[in-house]
């Protein structure tokens, strides 16, 4: 069975993280949780039994642990493929990680010693495409599926991970795009101050603190008209019938009204002093929303595709810390992962020539700018 050498393939370091996962996982034959600060929870963890790749259309692999003996055996269609220590997969772990974690460029190789490990263990695709019938029954935003046991509950069961990693660029959790844009009229605008606030730029950038302190100068104040797709809209109504009013007021709160301060956290805060949906219990009722909004985010939701409201992860999610130590949370922890998305994650300003956003436009006599932003974790847990 011919398996492609990934030796000189370039990858950026959260690709090449599934990898350093699968090699992770089966050499410590464990996964450990985390709290809500995202630290291990040395007494909490998943005994790994079995992971499941796919390779090729035909070719699903599993790779079994046998503790009793320390290997992996590796198996396709019922047939044994090989039988490799598991010293062997946490030794190449370490060396795949010490390898990248700090070359510098977008797309980085692996160790050679790596790759060619990578091809006794029959992998040649190392961000592997999910096993196509575990895909269809658990949803396609899994990265990795592994069975599991669970040894406070004595439950076994095959649980589908995303992955991130902390070691590369900080991931995003909802990315920014042509249709996540939301619309806002503009009072005291005429044709001559959108024209000449429409070319303001700052080298081959648009200048955006220029663009904000126009407004503000102006005197050019901005009232939420609608989110600019109507898919995204509907998503975010499956989120909650307020969602879209909330999200458009962090966006302004980012792009024009804020300073600093732009986690999630800090802005809702800000949003329930102000409580623009007039509910009897703001404290509450942003947070949750927010929070209920970054889930859906991660597990599935996209501004551009339609979503059915189910979370299309249905283990949970594992993060390779700066040091190497491979975490998780699983649906068990569900409100400790909440809160570590809530605390965690930032607005952050996207780039408006490649998104698309940030001029004025003039429609039946009124005037409307879109703003557009992502959701990023942050560098530091909190």
């Amino acid at each position: 069975m011919g398996i492609e050498s990934i030796n000189g393939k370039k990858m950026n370091k959260g690709e090449w993280a599934e990898l350093y996962v699968l090699l992770k996982i089966l050499g410590d034959g464990k996964l450990y949780t985390a709290d809500n600060l995202l630290r291990k929870n040395c007494s909490n963890y998943l005994d790994i039994i079995k992971v499941f790749r796919q390779e090729l259309d035909t070719m699903p692999i599993d790779y079994s642990v046998s503790k009793d003996e320390k290997t992996i055996q590796i198996e396709s269609n019922n047939e044994v493929l090989a039988e490799i220590p598991m010293a062997d997969f946490s030794a190449n772990a370490v060396d795949l990680f010490d390898g990248i974690k700090d070359l510098r460029g977008n797309s980085v190789p692996a160790p050679d010693s790596v790759c060619d490990f990578a091809r006794i263990i029959y992998v040649s695709k190392p961000k592997a495409p999910a096993v196509k019938s575990l895909k269809q029954m658990y949803g396609g935003k899994n990265d990795i599926f592994v069975k599991t046991h669970d040894g406070q509950t004595g439950i076994e069961s095959i649980m589908g991970f995303s992955i991130k990693s902390k070691f590369g660029q900080n991931p995003t959790l909802f990315n920014a795009g042509s249709s996540s844009q939301f619309l806002y009229k503009v009072d005291n605008c005429n044709d001559d101050l959108m024209n000449e606030f429409n070319d303001i730029s700052e080298g081959q950038n648009r200048g955006w603190n220029q663009c904000k302190n126009f407004l503000k100068t102006h005197n050019m104040k901005l009232s939420f008209a609608k989110t600019q797709n109507l898919i995204y809209e509907s998503n975010m109504l499956l989120v909650r019938e307020s969602m879209s009013k909330i999200m458009a007021w962090c966006v302004e709160d980012r792009l024009i009204n804020a300073e600093s301060d732009f986690e999630v956290k800090e802005t809702v805060e800000r949003m329930a002093l102000e409580n623009p949906c007039k509910v009897q219990n703001p404290d509450i009722y942003y947070e949750k929303a927010m929070k209920d909004f970054l889930m859906a985010g991660f597990t599935g939701m996209t501004a551009g595709k339609p979503w059915d409201g189910r979370e299309q992860v249905n283990g949970g999610y594992i993060v390779v810390m700066e040091d190497g130590d491979v975490l998780c949370y699983h649906s068990s922890d569900r409100e400790a992962f909440r809160d570590y998305l809530y605390r965690n994650t930032h607005f952050e300003y996207v780039s408006a020539k490649k998104y698309n956003w940030s001029k004025i436009n003039k429609e039946n006599g009124d005037y409307f700018l879109s703003l557009n932003i992502s959701i990023r974790f942050n560098t530091h847990t909190r």
